[in-house]
């Protein structure tokens, strides 16, 4: 647009424009007093800060790949565009990293960045397929429909069985994966030390189970010495801590030394068809309740690890013997780890710290410690469902959930 007259005015009247939307936006926010609104009024409002906070980062996605063109970050001090433009908008650098990729990534793909333009995708969306397109570009329509339709957990897992498929044909593809693996560590503002990474599956998959290896030994020895029950997670990263720099504090238990302990702890569930036939094809999966799906090679490499478990699954259930003890046995709670791999509750998604319950017809009241008798709950649920009369119904595959009355 240089030397083209007018040139500047017609840049920056859209610019005024939104400069002048969200003073008026900001002007307005200043004036609510959300303690005001009714309950119904404060839950219709943050369905639409969530449409705000969308579009916005909708908007930087498409104006990032013009703003780096002129953007002198050598010149102002910066080490690269990521840094740039997280300090621009006042981002960490990795979710500027994540940001400029999708940006570039939405420029080969004009049907997703279209969608995004219209609204119809979230950026979370139009990211998820981004990167699935990379994997298989023929990816691209498939996922736009599947993000039109289906909640976003299943879209998200429809994403990421797309790229675990390319991930087995394509060796190309998993060698630029692995060329991307990194590890990274940085203090939060709390002054906790953070860490996050990228591993291929099979090395994730390893370091998974270690860690749940050793967790368990954590908390037996936590338990041992009289301390109040932690979250998994807490019992995970001190595992970790004891894995990498040998922490007697934190584990105490034979073999801390010198290596891993090994214990059954991973359970991966995988199509019965699918395993019997070596292939994966559409419709069936392979996977590990709490990680996601994973190539089922990776089966193959770890099927004599001990801390495996093999779950094959036909359909939504799972068939195991029934027993009416209240302790459930260790066939029935790795049936329950593949079929029930999150809290049954309609659109709860946590996985980790689930809690056994007999939903159908309670211990209290002779309910058997059978498959068909027991869900697996997050705390939250659990406790709601146990002291406060909500309900749940249906069953696998149809769970429902009801509140008291």
């Amino acid at each position: 647009m240089v030397g083209v007259p007018g040139a500047t005015q017609l840049e920056e009247c859209p610019v005024e424009q939104a400069e002048e939307h969200l003073e008026a936006l900001r002007r307005w926010s200043e004036r609510l007093e959300p303690a005001t609104f009714s309950a119904d009024a404060a839950a219709r409002l943050l369905d639409v800060a969530g449409a705000i906070e969308r579009l916005g980062a909708a908007l930087k996605l498409r104006v990032v790949p013009r703003a780096l063109q002129g953007a002198s970050w050598r010149e102002e001090g910066y080490r690269s565009e990521a840094a740039w433009l997280a300090e621009r908008t006042r981002s960490s650098v990795p979710q500027a990293v994540a940001v400029k990729t999708t940006a570039e990534r939405l420029e080969t793909l004009p049907a997703t960045a279209e969608a995004l333009a219209a609204g119809a995708l979230s950026p979370l969306e139009a990211q998820t397929i981004a990167a699935a397109a990379v994997a298989d570009p023929t990816a691209e329509a498939s996922l736009l429909e599947a993000a039109g339709t289906l909640p976003l957990h299943l879209f998200t897992l429809a994403a990421k069985k797309t790229a675990q498929a390319a991930y087995v044909a394509d060796p190309g593809h998993r060698g630029r994966l692995h060329a991307r693996r990194f590890f990274r560590a940085w203090t939060d503002e709390e002054g906790m030390s953070r860490i996050s990474g990228a591993l291929l599956p099979e090395d994730g998959l390893e370091l998974i189970s270690a860690v749940r290896s050793r967790a368990a030994h954590v908390a037996d020895e936590m338990r041992a010495a009289g301390e109040e029950p932690e979250p998994q997670a807490a019992y995970d990263a001190d595992a970790l801590v004891a894995l990498v720099a040998g922490d007697e504090r934190r584990a105490t238990f034979a073999g801390a030394e010198g290596g891993r302990s090994r214990s059954p702890q991973l359970v991966l569930h995988v199509s019965a068809e699918g395993l019997r036939r070596g292939v994966l094809e559409d419709g069936e999966w392979c996977e590990v309740p709490g990680v996601g799906p994973v190539p089922l090679h990776v089966a193959d490499s770890l099927a004599g690890d001990a801390t495996l478990t093999v779950l094959a699954r036909s359909g939504v259930d799972v068939r195991t013997v029934a027993y009416l003890g209240r302790t459930v046995p260790t066939d029935v709670c790795r049936a329950l780890a593949g079929r029930d791999p999150t809290c049954v509750v309609p659109n709860c998604q946590v996985t980790v710290g689930l809690e056994i319950d007999h939903w159908k017809v309670p211990f209290s009241q002779g309910g058997p410690t059978a498959l068909w008798n027991l869900c697996r709950l997050c705390k939250f649920h659990h406790r709601l469902k146990t002291y406060e009369g909500f309900r749940l119904a249906g069953g696998p595959g149809r769970w429902e959930w009801f509140p008291p009355g």
